[in-house]
């Protein structure tokens, strides 16, 4: 089944992978005056679980403009051995591959605590649809499109047992976050790179191909998502992030993106943000208490 309201959108073209240098032309200045550019692709020592990143630290951190036609290919390449920052509008985040390494790679980053999961950046929704329990979807629900309609939100849907619990599964619930624009085209782009590479067992026997996903900061800071050039230096300084991506434009709000949590009685509020409870789909579904 295609994606449905997505088909003008043209994904980004994919640059070469590891054995091309990446075009000088997809540098932007950093946020801080000190920031170190690379014009060099980096060296493909993989990421070995449980080995120290400050041992990867030599390794200088390459800054991409998404706008740039090469920087798909880029994080494409980087994530089959490392995480990606990306700066999007309201917060910075990580993400990896949706494999066990990509895991590993985000708990390393992060610090991660006991009990948490992550979520995911969908690029084709009817693949995100296909997952979800169809005895959980509200009467009336009109599947990819109606999710479409709703961007910049993360949904929080049923797609096993209530007893399945896996990194990205809690509760038998998974949530995705749908992007737009250049932000979704590229996690279009990441998806379909890691088709066959993606782990059926994180997503309840799905093979669902959307990159993990996850605020940027360390698992448990009080402080919370980082919104801010400062902390986001500090994040990439001290955790040795060798990749991240960022676009010119800003936004005025800064914070965590919404959650609605998909039910069979309609959609409720796990996390307030981004005036949600305004939104469409929000008034023709949420629960009436």
């Amino acid at each position: 089944m295609g994606l449905m309201g997505i088909g003008a959108r043209q994904p980004l073209r994919q640059a070469p992978l590891s054995a091309h240098p990446v075009s000088t032309q997809t540098l932007v200045s950093g946020p801080w005056p000190d920031a170190v550019r690379d014009t060099r692709g980096l060296s493909r020592q993989p990421y070995i679980p449980g080995k120290s990143m400050r041992s990867r630290s030599k390794q200088r951190t390459r800054c991409l403009d998404i706008h740039a036609p090469t920087t798909a290919g880029a994080v494409i390449d980087h994530l089959r051995f490392a995480p990606v920052l990306i700066v999007l509008p309201p917060v910075y985040a990580l993400i990896a591959a949706p494999t066990r390494y990509g895991v590993t790679g985000l708990d390393r980053m992060k610090q991660r605590l006991p009990g948490k999961n992550y979520g995911t950046a969908v690029g084709d929704l009817a693949e995100f649809w296909n997952m979800i329990d169809p005895h959980s979807i509200p009467s009336g629900f009109d599947g990819p499109s109606d999710l479409e309609s709703t961007h910049d939100v993360f949904f929080r849907c049923k797609v096993a047992d209530s007893n399945m619990e896996t990194p990205v599964v809690r509760r038998g619930t998974h949530q995705t976050l749908i992007l737009d624009g250049v932000h979704r085209s590229l996690m279009c782009e990441i998806e379909a790179a890691f088709r066959r590479e993606a782990d059926p067992a994180l997503f309840a026997g799905n093979r669902f191909s959307a990159p993990l996903i996850t605020s940027c900061n360390l698992s448990g800071d009080p402080l919370g998502s980082i919104t801010d050039p400062i902390r986001g230096r500090d994040f990439i300084e001290g955790q040795d992030v060798t990749l991240w991506v960022r676009e010119s434009s800003s936004t005025d709000e800064a914070g965590s993106y919404p959650i609605l949590e998909l039910e069979k009685s309609g959609l409720s509020v796990q996390r307030e943000g981004g005036s949600i409870r305004s939104r469409e789909l929000y008034q023709r579904f949420g629960k009436r208490h």
